[in-house]
């Protein structure tokens, strides 16, 4: 029912007015009476969604390296009783979680913390960690899809974005009207863990998914379409392949993993029961993932550029890209980002995987994805925490 309320919200125009004005005026007259904290910090990652991403990370550094005794930390969940390790938190989009997002004196996020409403006091430091690198699908303004209504009302004003890529300022200040004084290539703090990758921990994670030590682990990762919804207004996946045939042709030799991007709610396709294929939709933690992936096969994501840190070989499945350049567009000639370019075919795809040549594959990901593309990465969480509190 939530879901169905915030869609229509979203996508009316009318609605979302009467939201973003009455909503926007109504917690800026009650900030007038809340004196900021400059001690509080508010975490939210993902919306509410999840305990998760760089705001964990730097959440984490923070605990274990303390700015100072009075700093306070609340994180905001869509279901707080879900995070049972986090002490303190509140319930998103409740009246308290606004009451303190007011008086918190800095929003730390990887999405917004605005809740697409305009009432952030000037003392407030909004800080946005980027959840995933620009740069391959199209974002805000440029995108092609048409954008609801609120695009137009509110953009977010963000006092600090640390990012982790060459071109991310000039897309990001143009797609998202941001100010391009306040990036910061620091990288992102998320991506700290896979520069200290220790083959004991590697080898825990696949005895988590019972995964045998002896198999090759393939990483499917692909984004979502913005366009694939269902009647509740639920993004799915469609999942392009047949098991069967993957796994007689890959199953002596590798395992399949399956994630899929955090707007995703669902599969449509059911996954095999077997030794072969084992579905990760669940699994909080993707660089665990990452790093037990000997090979990635992503399409558009933004994960390519995470995973390019470990230098191993990414392949692009590019089975409907014709219909995603149709409905979003991309920035990247695709076909000259990957070292086979685009792949529309499972046979393609298996053959590639079948004769690749590891190394060869590793030194293209090193030289033209990694060395190309980013700009900043490891002891992220060290650098952002000192630039944000000195």
């Amino acid at each position: 029912m939530m879901r169905q309320l915030k869609a229509i919200v979203k996508n009316s125009s009318l609605i979302y007015c009467m939201y973003y004005y009455v909503g926007s005026l109504l917690f800026k007259i009650i900030g007038f009476f809340i004196k900021t904290d400059k001690n509080l910090i508010l975490f939210v990652s993902y919306g509410g969604k999840k305990y998760d991403d760089s705001p964990k990370i730097l959440y984490e550094y923070l605990i274990k390296n303390p700015i100072s005794p009075e700093h306070k930390y609340v994180w905001a969940f869509i279901e707080p009783s879900k995070f049972e390790n986090v002490p303190n938190k509140v319930k998103i989009d409740s009246f308290k979680y606004y009451i303190t997002a007011l008086k918190a004196g800095y929003w730390v996020t990887n999405s917004s913390a605005s809740r697409g409403l305009n009432f952030k006091k000037s003392a407030t430091k909004n800080i946005l960690f980027e959840h995933g690198m620009v740069g391959i699908k199209k974002i805000g303004a440029d995108m092609q899809i048409k954008e609801g209504i609120h695009k137009k009302h509110f953009i977010e004003e963000y006092d600090i974005v640390f990012i982790e890529g060459k071109n991310e300022v000039d897309i990001l200040s143009r797609a998202m009207s941001i100010d391009k004084k306040v990036f910061v290539k620091t990288g992102l703090p998320r991506n700290d863990s896979l520069l200290e990758i220790k083959e004991s921990y590697i080898k825990s994670i696949k005895e988590k998914f019972n995964i045998p030590l002896d198999k090759k682990v393939i990483l499917y990762a692909p984004t979502f379409r913005d366009y694939n919804l269902d009647s509740n207004m639920c993004n799915y996946l469609r999942l392009p392949f047949d098991f069967d045939i993957l796994e007689k042709e890959l199953g002596k030799e590798y395992v399949f993993l399956i994630t899929a991007h955090y707007e995703v709610t669902k599969y449509l396709d059911k996954l095999p029961q077997n030794d072969f294929v084992y579905n990760a939709f669940d699994y909080p933690e993707t660089n665990d993932l990452l790093m037990i992936s000997d090979i990635l096969i992503s399409d558009y994501s933004s994960i390519i550029f995470d995973y390019s840190i470990l230098e191993r070989p990414i392949l692009c499945f590019g089975y409907d890209y014709d219909l995603f350049l149709e409905q979003r567009g991309f920035y990247t000639d695709l076909e000259t980002l990957f070292s086979h370019g685009i792949i529309r075919t499972e046979e393609k795809l298996i053959d590639i995987i079948k004769n690749m040549d590891y190394q060869k594959e590793c030194e293209y990901t090193k030289s033209y994805i990694k060395c190309k593309y980013l700009a900043a990465y490891g002891h992220a969480a060290e650098k952002a925490a000192k630039y944000i509190f000195n």
